[in-house]
C-alpha cells in the first residue's frame, strides 16, 4: 500500500526540497519491494524516514518490507506503537495480525483483528483475515460465515468472494461456488486470480449436471440442503428446488436419444444459461425467488447482452473454444467489453444470492 505525499501550498522551498528527495526515496523502494528485492527496499525506506522522521506511511511501509524479508519481529516492534493511526485505517491491526499469524500466535493474531472490526466495522479484509484463522485451524463452517460476514460489511472487496467461491467448491453445495465466483468475476476483471475462478466458475456448472441423466441430472446443491423448507411455508419449493427444475427443464433442448452429456462447452453452457434465464423470467420465479445476480443476469437478457457476458465469464474455461469463438467474433466481443466496462455491476451494497439472506 503506498501513500502519496500531499506537499501544502504553505511550505518553505526547503521543506519542499526535503519532502520530494522523500518522495524519490519512498518511489525507489516501493520498485524494490514490486522487484522482490526486501533488503534494499528497507534500507531506501530508512533514509526516506531520514528525511520525513515518524512519517507513518513510510513506517507502515517498512514494516511490510520486514515482512517481506521474514524479519517479523522487527516489524511487530515498528507498527504496534502505529497500528491505530488513523491514516492506516484496517491495514494497521491487519499487517500487525498478520505478523502475528506467521509467527503461529494465533491468539494475538485475532485479538488485533477483532479490535480492527471494532475500530472499522466495515472492512472486508479482517472478516477475511478472521476467516483464513478459522479456515486454517480446520473450522471450515466459522470461516465461511466470516467471509460471508465480509461480503456484507465491504461488498467492494473481492477476496471474500474468492474464497467462499474455492470454499464451496469443495462441497456437494456447488452452486454457491458459481454463484460467488461470478460475483468476484464482476468485481476483479483482470488477475491472475481471474483467469482461475473463470475456469473454476466454468467446471462448477458442468459439476453440477448430467444432461441426459434420468436419474440425477442436477447436482448443484445437496438433497439436504435442497430439502430445506421454504421459509414462507405452505407448498413453497425453495429457492434452490425452483432453481434446479428450471435449469433440468432448459436443458431439455441438449437432450439427445440415449446420451449423457457429462461436460458441456462454452457455447452449450452460454445457450444454457440463457434458456435458463429466459424460463426463470416467463414463469415468475424472477420475483417469487429475489436473487441480486439472477436479476443482473436478467438485466443483460433484457439489454441483448446476455450471451456476450456469459461468453466472457467462461472466457478461461476452455481456452481453445473461447480462442476460436474471438476470432469469429472480435468485433461484437470489444464492443462488448467496452459496453461492459460503462455497465457495471455496482456492489455499493450487499448482494443477496440465496446464501444465509436478511
Amino acid at each position: 500500500m503506498a501513500f502519496a505525499i500531499v506537499l501544502a501550498p504553505s511550505l518553505t522551498f526547503a521543506q519542499t526540497r526535503v519532502l520530494t528527495r522523500a518522495d524519490s526515496l519512498a518511489r525507489e523502494a516501493m520498485l524494490y519491494m514490486d522487484g522482490n528485492l526486501p533488503q534494499s527496499a528497507i534500507t531506501a525506506w530508512d533514509m526516506a524516514l531520514k528525511e520525513v522522521p515518524g512519517y507513518v506511511p513510510f513506517l507502515y511501509e517498512k514494516a511490510v518490507a520486514l515482512v517481506m524479508a521474514e524479519r517479523h519481529r522487527e516489524a511487530i516492534e515498528l507498527i504496534e506503537p502505529i497500528h491505530r493511526d488513523t491514516l492506516l485505517r484496517d491495514r494497521g491491526y491487519q499487517l500487525l495480525g498478520n505478523c502475528y499469524d506467521i509467527l503461529e500466535d494465533t491468539s494475538s493474531a485475532r485479538r488485533y483483528y477483532q479490535d480492527g472490526i471494532k475500530a472499522f466495522p466495515t472492512s472486508g479484509r479482517l472478516h477475511f483475515e478472521i476467516g483464513q484463522l478459522f479456515y486454517r485451524n480446520n473450522d471450515r463452517d466459522k470461516a465461511q460465515s466470516w467471509w460471508l460476514a465480509g461480503t456484507r460489511a465491504e461488498p467492494s472487496f473481492a477476496t471474500n468472494y474468492y474464497w467462499l467461491a474455492k470454499f464451496f467448491s469443495e462441497t456437494r453445495e456447488r452452486i454457491w461456488s458459481a454463484f460467488y465466483g461470478e460475483l468476484f468475476l464482476n468485481i476483479e476483471r483482470n488477475s491472475p486470480r481471474t483467469r482461475e475462478i473463470s475456469k473454476l466458475v466454468f467446471d462448477m456448472w458442468n459439476l453440477s449436471m448430467r444432461v441426459g441423466d434420468s436419474t440425477d441430472p442436477m447436482r448443484f446443491c445437496s438433497d439436504e440442503a435442497r430439502e430445506v423448507p421454504d421459509r414462507r411455508g405452505g407448498n413453497m419449493m425453495s429457492f434452490l428446488e425452483a432453481f434446479e427444475f428450471t435449469m433440468a427443464q432448459a436443458a431439455q433442448t441438449l437432450l439427445t436419444k440415449d446420451t449423457v452429456i457429462n461436460r458441456l462447452g462454452i457455447e452449450q453452457l452460454v445457450d444454457l444459461r440463457y434458456r435458463f434465464m429466459r424460463g426463470w423470467i416467463s414463469s415468475g420465479k424472477d420475483t417469487t425467488y429475489p436473487n441480486e445476480l439472477l436479476s443482473w443476469n436478467a438485466w443483460l437478457l433484457k439489454q441483448g447482452r446476455l450471451k456476450d457476458y456469459l461468453w466472457w465469464l467462461y472466457a478461461y474455461g476452455d481456452k481453445r473454444e473461447m480462442n476460436l469463438y474471438f476470432r469469429k467474433n472480435a468485433d461484437r466481443y470489444d464492443t462488448f467489453l467496452v459496453w461492459f466496462a460503462e455497465n457495471s455491476l455496482l456492489f455499493d451494497k450487499p448482494k443477496c444470492v440465496g446464501l444465509g439472506c436478511p
